[in-house]
């Protein structure tokens, strides 16, 4: 079977795709990944086979500042109540959509051309690229959809969340003869089901699965594969910050008093300061006792499946929702960002607060036994071989629905 894959970033957004693209391959299935020019690299290091679609302008590189920005209160479940939202959040939404339906634009060409000249028999794409559904419509293929652990599915392709495609998509899907309306076969969600929200969407749960990108271990001197576990060495939490230029003070202060107490802090990313990086995340985190991390989809689920406490510190709608429902399911704990970012004088007020949170984590167990729960449940979910025979079905039935969460 030929299986094109396709997404417009490296990151996230090919990192949840690897671990299938793999399990096709060792299937004897062929395989290809269909990127713009600047991720074919990454691609390439993954040990898969890029395949050339479009070029980004830069000026897609970044998310648009209204959507960075977008404060305000965002319930824990507001991806199935989209009328709680208030007219600047829908804009940060659709502003998201947006940029997504521009990025395919720039793809289309591309990625629909070599698709009718390689005819594939199944396309897979990153939930945010929405060529690739454009692709499987002009040729008459399933399409299915990686999530990349995100608690909700999140449809900005849709107005409102909801209702009819976004008028630029729309517009894409006809200039390929496809039909505007026509949705993904299936949607693989790595998602634990206690973490998700419910969604009529068709989903199919498959296992996280961690993937270390180009990463040298053997390389890296501040590498050290055996470490010892809670109980057996001095406490030691993660700190993982995305963003280059660091947390926000509040956050150094909170992982400075957790210095102060003797609890040892290793910085994963833009952390900085204290011990160096050493390694990938989820080669850490079996020897931590907690994780501070911003909320994305890749960090709350490498967590999970070591279970760990997290305590989520959220600048971004999808992360603050991803942290409120750790948070509810007892795992851990979730602030916004933004309740951080005041001016000087309030920094050490919120990182007393959060070094208290954190603490919490360190001693409270219930927090434990809720992230070990979630281990369980994040392990027993069925891995990329299983997506891969239930994909490789006759197409009428791959449009079957299975049973949602």
């Amino acid at each position: 079977m030929r299986v094109l894959f396709t997404t417009w970033a490296p990151g996230g957004h090919l990192v949840a795709l690897v671990p299938l693209a793999r399990a096709f391959l060792a299937a004897g299935h062929q395989v290809r990944v269909a990127v713009p020019g600047g991720c074919a690299a990454a691609v390439a290091r993954a040990g898969l086979m890029p395949v050339h679609a479009g070029v980004l302008p830069r000026a897609l590189g970044t998310p648009p500042s209204v959507a960075r920005g977008a404060r305000g209160i965002w319930p824990a479940d507001w991806p199935v109540r989209p009328g709680v939202l208030g007219p600047e959040q829908h804009g940060a939404l659709r502003a998201l959509g947006d940029r997504w339906v521009a990025i395919a634009e720039a793809m289309a060409q591309g990625l629909v051309a070599y698709a009718r000249c390689w005819q594939p028999e199944l396309v897979v794409h990153d939930a945010s690229t929405y060529a690739g559904p454009v692709a499987a419509a002009a040729l008459g293929v399933p399409a299915v959809g990686q999530l990349w652990g995100s608690t909700a599915l999140l449809r900005l392709d849709r107005q409102r969340l909801s209702g009819p495609p976004l008028p630029g998509l729309a517009r894409l899907m006809r200039r390929y003869g496809a039909d505007p309306a026509r949705e993904p076969e299936l949607w693989l969600d790595p998602c634990p089901p206690s973490l998700a929200l419910p969604s009529p969407e068709r989903r199919l749960p498959v296992r996280f699965v961690p993937y270390e990108g180009a990463y040298d271990a053997a390389g890296d001197p501040s590498y050290d594969p055996v470490r010892p576990g809670p109980g057996t060495g001095p406490t030691r939490i993660c700190a993982v910050w995305e963003d280059p230029a660091g947390p926000p003070e509040a956050v150094r202060a909170a992982l400075r008093a957790a210095e102060a107490r003797g609890v040892e802090v290793v910085r994963l990313g833009g952390a900085a300061g204290g011990r160096p990086p050493a390694g990938p995340l989820h080669r850490m985190l079996p020897g931590c006792r907690a994780v501070l991390h911003q909320g994305g989809g890749a960090a709350v689920l490498a967590a999970a499946v070591a279970g760990v406490p997290q305590l989520i510190v959220a600048p971004r709608p999808e992360q603050r929702l991803n942290g409120a429902r750790v948070a509810l399911t007892g795992a851990g704990a979730h602030t916004s960002a933004d309740l951080l970012s005041g001016s000087p004088r309030t920094a050490p007020a919120a990182g007393a607060q959060l070094a208290r949170d954190l603490f919490a984590l360190l001693e409270q167990p219930s927090y434990l036994v809720a992230a070990r729960a979630l281990r369980e449940e994040a392990r027993s979910m069925p891995g990329p071989e299983a997506a891969v025979v239930r994909l490789t079905t006759r197409p009428e039935d791959i449009r079957k629905a299975p049973h949602p969460w």
